[in-house]
């Protein structure tokens, strides 16, 4: 058996034995983003995910807190008057 073949081999064991699903996903589209990448010839396309993951997706991006400054600028710009019960209420009309 060739080095190849017997890599193949290897990689499908450490596969098989995958018990998470979360991994098993990442690792397939890893997958599919290769093989669409060599399908084009070194043009990056993005493969059709089979279902909507949007587990998936939050990974991919990065998750990134609240600019705190920002929204109090923002707040102190608006320059609301009204209570806060009282606009929460319209909200829930």
């Amino acid at each position: 058996m060739g080095a190849l073949a017997e890599r193949k081999l290897e990689f499908i064991r450490a596969v098989s034995e995958i018990e998470d699903e979360k991994t098993l996903l990442a690792l397939m589209e890893a997958y599919w983003q290769i093989t669409a990448f060599e399908k084009t010839n070194g043009k990056s396309i993005k493969p059709i995910r089979p279902q909507f993951d949007a587990e998936a997706i939050r990974r991919r991006r990065v998750q990134v807190g609240h600019d705190k400054a920002r929204i109090m600028r923002l707040i102190q710009e608006m320059d609301v008057q009204e209570p806060i019960e009282q606009l929460l209420a319209q909200l829930t009309k």
